[in-house]
């Protein structure tokens, strides 16, 4: 179930509505039906996945807790470890590896071949086993007291506004929040509305819209203009923000109106000042689980500037394998993690300039960006390599040819410029809702009319409308 669809239109509501009339202790049982429910609609096979990473999780977690010796409780973690990642490996990675042997075979002249494999991906799967897997590896480290309720931590794995593309919550933060009974206050409720009205206006408005014209480029890209692919690089860049983006504040808004807070995803990353600054703003959900998870216990910065300089590649290149099963996405986390380590290099440069200075470094980092951005898309490595070398060699303008109407477009760069300013109003630390809260009551609630309209009208949808699954599904 989207998001976006009009099934979730009617779903949301209609849990909310009876959440809030159930007795205050039984509430999180319905938010566990209601987000198996939820999972289900997918594919009710799947929830024996969910089911399973749960189960195997909430075992191990129990056995270390109960565990006295360091040994035992090293080898009933490691137990856990490998169920999870060997279950996530097999379905999102079984594929690669095929294909990897395969090719491999061919170079070395060995003429026998693995038939290909066509597993489908879970929906969901790589988010909520990497939640499943802090909660444990935290339980290990005592870093959390181990939750002796099946059926609350089965919620805290399942919880449906962040189930299938996180933000991937912590067990310190999630589980406390179930445990505790939340009622119906109008404000919170409010807030958490209007941050999922700002994720369907990045979503439906912006990021569907802009899919028609990175669609036309990347699909079409041997006959484009270097203008053309420079343009939709840049346009995807604004795609993938407003898509994963707007999937978190809808997740976010939707469990605030519920009584849970769920820890922010994105924060303004193309205002960031270095490729590091980016990675602290950009999912930062999963950038927090690598850095807590892997790179600590690897040794972080500790010890020589080569050490470091590892770790920082290790890290980057399980997430690039984390987000797709191919080498392009391995040449994007490791161009990330060599991009973090040239710049681990130099010192801060001190400019008596420090605004101008600022700014050169954030056009400079997303620059950068857009590199990496433009390999990410692509449909193979090889292509990507191939449209870099094509932007200064076949550079022509104008860079709008694809069919994506005059319309769209001044449509498009307003809603951007609109999105722009909400961006630097947040950079400034404040928040629309403090914002809003400044009018008066009239005021605000025509605001918050004209917003919505705003999303009907410039939403893409229309006769034969099918909702976009966003782009991290298919992580």
């Amino acid at each position: 179930m989207l998001f976006n669809s009009f099934s979730f239109l009617i779903f949301f509501p209609v849990v909310t509505l009876i959440y809030f009339l159930l007795p205050r202790k039984t509430r999180w049982v319905w938010l566990l039906v209601t987000s198996y429910f939820f999972y289900m609609n997918w594919n009710a096979e799947y929830a024996l996945l969910l089911a399973a990473s749960t189960g195997v999780t909430y075992g191990c977690a129990l056995l270390i807790d109960r565990a006295a010796e360091v040994k035992k409780r090293r080898l009933i973690l490691i137990a856990g470890i490998v169920f999870n990642v060997g279950m996530l490996g097999y379905f999102k990675y079984t594929g690669m590896f095929v294909d990897l042997i395969n090719r491999l075979c061919a170079l070395i002249g060995v003429t026998a071949r693995i038939p290909p494999v066509d597993i489908l991906l879970p929906v969901g799967i790589s988010f909520y086993v990497f939640q499943a897997l802090g909660y444990m590896i935290d339980v290990y480290k005592k870093r959390v007291k181990v939750e002796r309720n099946l059926f609350k931590y089965a919620l805290f794995v399942s919880f449906f506004p962040q189930l299938v593309a996180g933000p991937i919550e912590r067990s310190g933060r999630l589980l406390r929040q179930i445990d505790t009974p939340h009622d119906f206050e109008w404000k919170r409720v409010r807030d958490g509305l209007l941050i999922m009205m700002l994720g369907y206006f990045e979503k439906v408005v912006i990021a569907d819209r802009a899919c028609m014209y990175v669609d036309a480029v990347f699909n079409g890209w041997a006959n484009a203009s270097g203008a053309q692919i420079a343009l939709a690089t840049a346009v995807f860049a604004v795609q993938d923000l407003c898509d994963f983006g707007g999937y978190s504040h809808i997740a976010i808004g939707a469990a605030k109106v519920l009584g849970i807070e769920l820890m922010t995803n994105f924060r303004q990353p193309y205002f960031a000042h270095s490729v590091q600054n980016f990675w602290a703003r950009w999912h930062i959900s999963l950038s927090t689980w690598f850095r807590d998870y892997i790179y600590f216990p690897l040794g972080a910065g500790r010890g020589s500037a080569w050490r470091k300089a590892f770790n920082i590649m290790v890290v980057y290149t399980i997430s690039g394998l984390w987000h797709g099963a191919a080498l392009k996405f391995v040449a994007w986390g490791m161009l990330n993690g060599a991009l973090q380590v040239v710049e681990g290099m130099f010192p801060p440069h001190r400019s008596k300039h420090p605004k101008a200075y600022h700014l050169l470094c954030v056009l400079r980092t997303d620059l950068l960006i857009l590199i990496t951005m433009l390999i990410f898309r692509a449909g193979s490595l090889s292509t990507a390599v191939r449209m870099l070398i094509k932007i200064p060699a076949g550079f022509a303008l104008p860079a709008m040819a694809t069919g994506f109407s005059g319309m769209q477009a001044l449509c498009l760069g307003i809603c951007i410029a609109v999105l722009f300013a909400i961006e630097l109003i947040h950079e400034k630390r404040l928040s629309l809702t403090e914002l809003t809260d400044r009018l008066p009551t009239v005021a605000r609630g025509t605001l918050y009319l004209l917003a919505l309209m705003a999303i009907i009208i410039f939403g893409v949808w229309g006769p034969g409308y099918s909702a976009q699954a966003f782009i991290y599904f298919q992580f």
